[in-house]
């Protein structure tokens, strides 16, 4: 069963690592605003899809580990907003403390994804819609509760578990490793408290509301304040 279980960590952790790899190598003049609006929704709508089926049919286990602990509702959007609030102290504390001792590499495609949303309503309803829920924040969070409840698989043992967490924060870091070493270590930070929060609940839909909040209020803010005359 930890030889299947291996394999199953290889495949959900190398396919999205090298693939992103492979596409960042060999576009070289950067993506454009619809190829950053297709390709999340559909490399992560096939990742869900490989996971939910990896973990059904070829580690035979129940896809309610994935939300195993109780609560209800209600109580995953309040805690879904508690975890925004720390995720946005840990943003100032990090950049107050970080931000001058490790290189920052902004997302300039990003960047352009929101000037040109800010001219096209499609594109802002497709990107805070589908593909933030599902391309970007259900996808990494449904991989990141995959990874994290399996290597718990291999032990019960406190130490193991503490291990385990660190050792998910360490891959979903790298994962962002176009961000440099600044969001490598930030997103790392915020891993360990997504780690340790899971830990207590088990619960997703938290972490994927979070997610939604982070990141839509960090773009919804960029899009009304950046100035229109770099549009």
């Amino acid at each position: 069963m930890r030889i299947k279980s291996l394999i199953a960590l290889l495949i959900v952790v190398g396919i999205p690592f090298t693939t992103m790899i492979w596409f960042r190598i060999h576009q070289s003049t950067g993506f454009a605003s619809t190829e950053l609006i297709i390709y999340p929704l559909l490399f992560g709508s096939l990742g869900i899809g490989g996971v939910l089926l990896i973990k059904s049919y070829f580690l035979k286990e129940p896809l309610a580990d994935f939300n195993s602990g109780k609560g209800s509702m209600w109580s995953d959007v309040l805690w879904g907003i508690f975890l925004t609030v720390i995720y946005f102290v840990l943003f100032y504390i990090e950049r107050a403390s970080l931000m001058g001792l490790l290189e920052f590499r902004s997302n300039t495609e990003l960047l352009g994804l929101m000037l040109d949303m800010r001219e096209s309503p499609w594109m802002v309803l497709v990107w805070f819609g589908p593909v933030l829920w599902i391309g970007i924040a259900l996808f990494e969070e449904i991989t990141r509760t995959f990874l994290l409840t399996t290597l718990w698989s291999f032990s019960s043992h406190a130490v193991w578990t503490a291990m385990a967490i660190a050792i998910a924060a360490a891959i979903v870091g790298l994962v962002h490793w176009s961000q440099g070493p600044y969001g490598i270590v930030t997103i790392a930070i915020k891993s360990i408290v997504i780690g340790v929060f899971y830990l207590k609940h088990r619960r997703l839909l938290p972490l994927v509301i979070s997610h939604v909040l982070y990141d839509g209020l960090q773009v919804g803010a960029l899009m009304l304040t950046y100035p229109q005359s770099q549009g």
